[in-house]
């Protein structure tokens, strides 16, 4: 089955969706349309060149309020609210919200009752929505008569979950920390800045190329709302001046001892195995630049796995926080639009 979807906000996860869908000729999904209040051309100026993943591989155009991607046509709305995006004109089954700016369950919603979609994933971490899924970790959870509003949390909440998931399966794991070490957000400033952020600590409105910054992101209690066998979790964040290419680490303790290579054993057959795909193993030594265009959601480092006699262990794994996260978008629209229900959404939206 192909799952059509649009896009509400084509900034970095939004042209990484396009580049992905567009190159990928068995994805499953087509793009009909996209919203973003710039113009088409643009669109596909930012479409065509990208300062992290190069030129287009392909032939980008816009003619009127179109994009012409290898010469497949995507509607362009030019709407500031998600109400006015008139979805089912483009018979768009699934919006991916990637605007940043409408990330509470009720907000997204609107691309339902007012748009004519049929579900929407919110390509970030949600107040409210009908579900947190992480895929690879418990997307099967998915529940298609109530769960509309779907949340993939985050890109470091993705890369610790994968992490996570294997060491729970295998080894069983509990008194869980984690952290996270983040590349260069589109949100972040060149220059401080007190306004414009739309983040409560003011340090996130500092120069992103001058420090490391903390943020206060609660990405080790989202960890445990997809995986609540862990229960509470630790967690700590931080934003570097790296352009792409991010870092996970998760420590606790298993319920035996085990060694090194035991866990880098499952780490690489899970990677082979039921998560392939998702998490990806390199037995290189790797530094964040290396998984750039990776489209796992962790890439596995074998080299920062460490245990203790008592049970205790620490794993790392790499993401692009970009690519990778996209790619899991994209996974978990092509999940929802395959078990969409057609009546009951049909019989909800209007232009109103």
């Amino acid at each position: 089955m192909n799952v059509t979807i649009g896009i509400n906000g084509f900034g970095r996860i939004g042209r990484c969706l396009t580049r992905i869908v567009s190159t990928t000729p068995d994805s499953g999904i087509t793009i009909a349309a996209v919203n973003d209040i710039a113009s088409a051309d643009k669109l596909a100026y930012g479409l065509k060149r990208d300062s992290l993943r190069g030129v287009f591989p392909g032939t980008v155009l816009s003619r009127g309020d179109h994009l012409i991607v290898n010469d497949h046509p995507i509607q362009v709305f030019n709407q500031a609210r998600p109400d006015r995006i008139r979805w089912a004109e483009a018979n768009v089954d699934v919006v991916i919200e990637a605007t940043g700016r409408f990330r509470t369950g009720g907000q997204a919603r609107s691309h339902i009752t007012h748009g004519g979609a049929r579900k929407v994933v919110i390509s970030a971490s949600a107040d409210d929505p009908d579900a947190y899924l992480v895929y690879g970790a418990n997307h099967d959870r998915y529940d298609s008569a109530s769960h509309d509003v779907i949340s993939p949390a985050s890109c470091g909440v993705n890369a610790l979950s994968i992490m996570a998931k294997v060491l729970l399966d295998r080894f069983g794991l509990h008194s869980v920390s984690t952290s996270v070490v983040l590349a260069v957000q589109g949100w972040q400033k060149v220059h401080d800045t007190l306004i414009g952020t739309s983040r409560d600590d003011p340090r996130l409105g500092r120069s992103v190329g001058q420090s490391i910054i903390p943020h206060n992101y609660v990405a080790g209690e989202l960890v445990s709302v997809a995986l609540p066998a862990l229960g509470d979790i630790l967690y700590s964040y931080y934003c570097v001046p790296t352009p792409v290419g991010s870092l996970a680490e998760l420590s606790g303790l298993t319920d035996r001892p085990v060694s090194s290579e035991e866990i880098n054993r499952a780490m690489a057959e899970a990677a082979a195995g039921p998560l392939r795909g998702i998490l990806a193993y390199d037995p290189d030594p790797t530094v964040s630049v290396d998984v750039k265009n990776n489209p796992a959601s962790c890439l596995f480092d074998p080299s920062g796995t460490r245990t203790t006699r008592h049970g205790g262990v620490q794993v790392r794994g790499w993401f692009d926080n970009e690519w990778g996260f996209s790619h899991r978008v994209l996974d978990l629209a092509r999940l929802v639009g395959e078990h969409a229900p057609v009546s009951a959404a049909d019989e909800c939206w209007s232009l109103a």
